[in-house]
């Protein structure tokens, strides 16, 4: 029997519903969640390496302890008839589901474990019960209460199966953690004895600490975890945490990233000076365009002032000519008629 209480943690989606928190500790609140989520996203990467090789992750701070596994849904479930399979462990839209299924513990002052849930590599019998979880909330759709459940502290069921590593208290330990390269991460190799190893490591470590177990392909990059073994790692190594691994040997150093951010400033100095040079330029040519439409402008309106007096000179001239008739026309004699030729 395990001497620490645990609480259960589901991340997953059901049948009509996206990927969500299903099940967290009743004492996780917005610091706990932010800090957990980075580590269940990261064993979710190339979810398409997850089949028939499940991830395990071990992290823990100064106040709780994740355990968890992530894998196919059809790996944890186990043996079900085909057409209850096929129901279970596809969306509607017939995608196959993969989960994140584990338990939580909280720390004392020691952060090293008295007893936790056994590595077992491809045998998932001590977390198959988390599924049901999932169960419970299978055919929720959007207009449905989507909040998490809340799991309770307590013992782990009798199909868990439970170390306890007090033994092996005085061994060296390998694993990674915060006080040792926090911005690095150490890779090993994955195979079964390693994974023992660096499971047992972590759970007896002081200190805060992460592990993800059991990749198959290469290590996941730019992830939060400290630890990792991978099917393609070839030898240990250790690498920045924010640096791809198909880019380890091609990227830059911190001189030349230094000197990369000089060239870049160096280029905006320039540009910016090129920009005011050009909007200085431009707005002394708008200045002489204005200076010489104003003359122009002037101009024009001196023609139309001689025009008007031009007019009005013109106008006073016809009204004289006018005003000599004292209004009356002289008329014209009429022209003399045939008839009067008769007289």
């Amino acid at each position: 029997m395990s001497k620490q209480d645990w609480a259960t943690i589901v991340y997953g989606r059901s049948f009509h519903l996206d990927f969500r928190f299903i099940t967290i500790p009743e004492d996780f609140g917005d610091f706990e969640m932010t800090w957990i989520s980075p580590y269940i996203l990261a064993t979710m990467h190339k979810a398409r390496n997850l089949a028939d090789c499940p991830r395990w992750s071990l992290f823990k701070n100064d106040f709780h302890c994740v355990v968890g596994v992530t894998c196919m849904v059809r790996d944890l479930i186990g043996k079900l008839g085909q057409d209850q399979l096929e129901v279970m462990t596809k969306d509607e839209l017939g995608r196959p589901l993969y989960v994140f299924v584990g338990y939580v513990t909280k720390l004392e002052r020691n952060k090293s474990l008295e007893s936790f849930p056994a590595y077992t590599e491809a045998c998932l019998t001590s977390f198959k019960p988390l599924y049901q979880e999932i169960e419970k909330v299978w055919l929720l759709r959007d207009y449905d209460n989507r909040q998490p459940l809340r799991s309770q502290y307590t013992s782990l069921g009798s199909t868990v199966e439970i170390i306890n590593p007090v033994a092996e208290s005085g061994r060296v330990l390998a694993v990674n953690n915060q006080q040792k390269q926090p911005d690095k991460t150490f890779l090993w190799h994955k195979s079964l004895d390693r994974d023992l190893q660096l499971w047992l490591d972590s759970a007896l470590c002081a200190e805060s600490t992460s592990v993800c177990l059991n990749i198959k392909g290469k290590a996941l990059s730019n992830s939060p975890f400290l630890n990792q073994t991978a099917t393609k790692v070839e030898r240990f190594a250790i690498r920045s945490r924010l640096e791809r691994v198909n880019t380890e040997n091609s990227s830059k150093s911190k001189q030349d990233l230094a000197s990369t951010v000089g060239d870049l400033r160096q280029v905006s100095s320039s540009l910016s000076a090129k920009i005011s040079a050009k909007a200085r330029g431009d707005l002394n040519l708008t200045m002489e365009q204005a200076a010489k439409l104003t003359s122009a402008s002037q101009e024009v309106i001196q023609n139309l002032s001689n025009w008007s007096v031009k007019n009005d000179s013109l106008s006073d001239e016809s009204d004289l000519s006018e005003k000599d008739d004292f209004g009356f026309k002289n008329k014209t004699a009429p022209l003399p008629s045939r008839d009067q030729d008769w007289f």
